[in-house]
């Protein structure tokens, strides 16, 4: 049998595969629903020109594991696009067991690109 801080770090070793997954997909959505089905609760944190989500996962009072994902938009870059950032923390009492962070710079959507569907197109 697993002991908490065990099972803390094989949550924390799947987290980041799921990071690295939805870096390389460029899709952060894979993150946060393994975040989810792992039980961690989540909590809005949006501010500004971010949108952000953090999930947190309690074992025990002293052990904790946090996910921080943020998007970022950023409109004065050369090609406007938005950066995707995830940060997972795993602490042990006040201290900083180990951490991990990716992030992906997802592409920009063109301004008037056509778009096919079932027999129409639109712009967007």
């Amino acid at each position: 049998m697993l002991t908490s801080i065990e099972f803390a770090n094989e949550v924390f070793e799947e987290l980041s595969l799921s990071i690295d997954q939805a870096c390389k997909e460029r899709y952060w959505f894979i993150a946060c629903r393994n975040a989810r089905v792992l039980g961690f609760s989540q909590t809005d944190i949006s501010s500004g020109s971010a949108y952000g989500q953090c999930f947190e996962l309690q074992i025990e009072p002293d052990i904790h594991l946090s996910l921080t994902y943020i998007s970022i938009d950023c409109p004065d870059s050369l090609t406007p696009s938005d950066v995707t950032r995830f940060e997972l923390r795993l602490k042990h009492g006040d201290a900083l067991i180990k951490s991990y962070q990716n992030e992906f710079e997802e592409a920009p959507l063109s301004i008037a690109r056509p778009v096919r569907h079932r027999g129409y197109s639109a712009t967007l």
